[in-house]
């Protein structure tokens, strides 16, 4: 948000360049895309500001390779239904791995995720109408990757 009130760098409305996630050129055509991603005070603009993503997705994605990663920190991840219709069902399908769980989800859900755990992927098999997707942290965005599990754990993307 572009004005001088002394509060309203705090509504935040644009992501920061330079950003490198999911947001495509034509997100109806993708299948969704990354709405808002804050991370590492918003490049300095707003102190303290920690980790939050949101994304909308409009149709399936699988997101390739099964490669887990986990954070120093606790983290919440939601995914959200939109259907007014049923609003506590996600009104699809997503498959969820934490460790080597694997979780279908079909209600509207927050997932917490403690530190240290390794987490992700998650395919979205069915997408009847819009799924919000939600991550959040306390601190600002930290990662620790694990390679690429390859041949991908028995089950992985297939319902």
């Amino acid at each position: 948000m572009s004005d001088q009130r002394k509060w309203a760098k705090y509504i935040i409305d644009k992501t920061p360049e330079p950003f490198n996630h999911f947001r495509p050129a034509d997100p109806k055509a993708a299948g969704g895309t990354n709405v808002l991603y804050i991370n590492n005070e918003l490049n300095g603009a707003v102190p303290n500001a920690t980790y939050l993503e949101v994304a909308l997705i409009s149709k399936p994605l699988h997101p390739g390779p099964f490669q887990q990663h986990a954070h120093s920190v606790d983290e919440y991840i939601m995914f959200l239904g939109t259907n007014m219709d049923k609003p506590f069902d996600l009104d699809g399908v997503v498959e969820w791995w934490m460790e080597d769980e694997k979780y279908i989800l079909t209600k509207s859900c927050a997932i917490f995720v403690p530190k240290g755990v390794y987490h992700y992927p998650f395919v979205f098999h069915e997408v009847n109408s819009p799924i919000f997707f939600i991550a959040s942290a306390g601190a600002t965005h930290y990662a620790e990757p694990r390679d690429p599990i390859d041949p991908a754990p028995e089950g992985y993307g297939v319902l």
